[in-house]
């Protein structure tokens, strides 16, 4: 009887989030980056990825995004979304 082979194949897959807004978007000092970057509120976050506000701040805890203080509310580093896990 002939020797069997056997393969094994992978398929890696990738995706990518554009966000752009409509009118004046907002632009923060993120102290983690080191420069200004665009900022999106946590509750926009949480929309655009589909997750939890929750999810958003445990992101935030575990350092995956960074939190951005703002005036008047927390807002998230546009540049730290590229951080997100795959």
């Amino acid at each position: 009887m002939a020797g069997k082979t056997k393969r094994q194949i992978t398929i890696e897959t990738h995706s990518i989030t554009i966000i752009r807004t409509k009118g004046k978007s907002n632009t923060a000092f993120c102290e983690h980056c080191g420069k200004k970057v665009t900022a999106f509120p946590v509750e926009q976050i949480a929309e655009i990825l589909q997750m939890d506000v929750c999810e958003v701040y445990r992101q935030i805890e575990v350092g995956e995004f960074h939190l951005i203080k703002g005036e008047y509310a927390a807002l998230v580093c546009g540049s730290s979304l590229n951080n997100e896990k795959k």
